[in-house]
């Protein structure tokens, strides 16, 4: 996780991951696996990809979801989604 420049979106998702998967707040570390270490089932996935959106204000349908397994990957695509470049036509 990009620490710089997640530090707001860390201190946001942290509970809300562990209010979603029903786990103590201090097992949610950015390594810590979504599925394997944590317990989300797929509908704890699309619960905390809702509640993302609506608290991030950003869109995760569309994106490219392969490579996140981990809630540091969860939060490194909201940062990346949140950064201007990102919508910039130029970095299509």
């Amino acid at each position: 996780m990009d620490v710089e420049h997640g530090d707001d979106v860390w201190e946001a998702l942290r509970p809300l991951c562990a209010r979603v998967m029903s786990v103590p707040p201090e097992v949610v570390v950015p390594q810590a696996r979504l599925v394997a270490d944590l317990g989300a089932d797929s509908l704890d996935i699309t619960e905390l990809e809702a509640a993302s959106e609506e608290l991030f204000g950003v869109s995760l349908r569309g994106t490219d979801k392969t490579g996140v397994s981990t809630v540091g990957d969860v939060a490194d695509l909201i940062v990346s989604l949140r950064t201007p470049a990102a919508h910039s036509p130029l970095a299509r």
